[in-house]
Order: structure tokens, then C-alpha cells, then sequence
């Protein structure tokens, strides 16, 4: 069984994913009380840049991921992506961060502002790669 893969749509939702997250810490949304959260006063612009490039790759293997995902398991729907976003999201981002949290005791609403971001991402891309098909 050949793996079909939309490249063009794996950047293009790579891309999303990546803005997703990275507005979600933007200064007059949420990234003002993570700082807090986590003790900063502000971040270097040269660090952003460094971290922003390197999440543009993970953000596009991961969509990748979720792309051969959908193909393997045929949940290419509107639905069925959405649901598949949710399980990835759960298993693979809230399980891992949860036990994080609970070792690094970083409290709930640092939990919800560095892990919430990735499930509306993961619902954004199944959203997005169920439709451009």
C-alpha cells in the first residue's frame, strides 16, 4: 500500500500549525501571563528567531505525521480527522506534558497556556488536511 502524501499541503498546514503556536504566546494574548508564569520578564528577539526556525520544521513533520496518519487509517472526513487530531493530541501532547507538570509541579494554568495551544493546532490541521483532499 502506497503512502499518498500532499506535500503542498503539509507545508501549507505546517505553516498554520507553526503560527498557531506561535501567536498563541504573542505579548497581548497569552504570552504576557506565561512570562509571568514561568518567572520571565521578556525573551531575547535573537532566541525567538533561533526557535521560531526550528519550530517551522518540527511544526511541518508533524503535520507530515498527521498526513500519513490519515492515510494509513483512511479517517480522511471532516469528522474522523477532527477525531484522529483529538486521540494524536491526547495520547501524544496531554499525556507526556501532564506527567511534565506533575514532576516539575508547574501548575494548572501553565499547563492550559503551554499545551491548549497544540490541540487547537492538531484541530486546526485535521480540520485543514480533511478538507484538501
Amino acid at each position: 500500500m502506497a503512502i499518498e502524501i500532499n506535500w503542498l499541503a503539509v507545508i501549507v498546514v505546517g505553516i498554520i500549525y507553526f503560527l498557531i503556536v506561535f501567536f498563541w504566546y504573542w505579548p497581548t494574548f497569552l504570552g504576557n501571563p506565561w512570562l509571568k508564569l514561568v518567572g520571565k520578564e521578556g525573551v531575547e528577539k535573537s532566541k525567538i528567531i533561533k526557535e521560531s526556525i526550528v519550530m517551522v520544521f518540527t511544526s511541518i513533520i508533524t503535520v507530515l505525521i498527521f498526513e500519513v496518519l490519515l492515510d494509513l487509517t483512511g479517517w480522511k472526513d471532516l469528522g474522523s480527522a477532527l477525531v484522529l487530531s483529538l486521540l494524536l493530541w491526547i495520547a501524544f501532547v496531554a499525556m507526556v506534558s501532564i506527567n511534565q507538570n506533575i514532576f516539575n509541579d508547574r501548575g494548572v494554568k501553565l499547563f492550559l497556556i503551554e499545551y491548549v495551544a497544540y490541540l487547537v493546532a492538531f484541530l486546526v490541521s485535521g480540520l485543514i488536511l480533511s478538507i484538501w483532499q
